[in-house]
């Protein structure tokens, strides 16, 4: 079966789900995570990730990028200090997809203001939009991380929020 781009032409845009998976995989390479163009689909590269679980070093990069503590890193993603302890190696699926959802927002804060310093700053500060949350800390569920990648959006679209 030929693929909708084939089809249609190079100029027919991506699907959001193929865009998302492609961000994602640009995540999971900052993570260190090797995968390439010859290595299959991004979505079978990302899931294939997410199930053998992310190294421990993606979580100590994720903590470099937003400039936190250990303790304020592995309480957004729900992970207690002592089970945290415990990842040496690699960490479990449900972790990994934690780590992913955050490293994705501050991905995306960084491409949108276009600095990584600038992000981390965006990140770690109350935002009025967010109810006074700082977008970190919505980060630590699903429906809070996609309000984040809202604000985001209408940031990178100049909508007053």
């Amino acid at each position: 079966m030929e693929s909708p781009i084939a089809t249609y032409g190079t100029s027919m845009k991506k699907p959001a789900l193929l865009e998302a998976m492609d961000h994602w995989l640009e995540v999971l390479r900052h993570f260190g995570l090797r995968a390439s163009a010859s290595a299959g689909s991004s979505f079978k590269q990302v899931r294939e990730a997410l199930r053998q679980g992310l190294p421990r070093s993606a979580f100590e990069q994720l903590r470099a990028d937003l400039g936190v503590s250990t303790e304020e890193l592995a309480e957004i993603l729900g992970i207690p200090t002592r089970t945290l302890a415990r990842r040496t190696d690699r960490f479990k699926p449900d972790e990994s997809e934690r780590l992913l959802r955050v490293g994705s927002v501050m991905a995306k804060a960084a491409d949108v203001l276009e600095d990584p310093a600038a992000a981390r700053r965006w990140m770690t500060q109350p935002k009025r939009a967010l109810g006074g949350l700082t977008p970190l800390r919505c980060c630590d569920t699903e429906v809070g991380a996609r309000e984040v990648e809202s604000l985001l959006g209408r940031i990178e679209h100049g909508v007053f929020s």
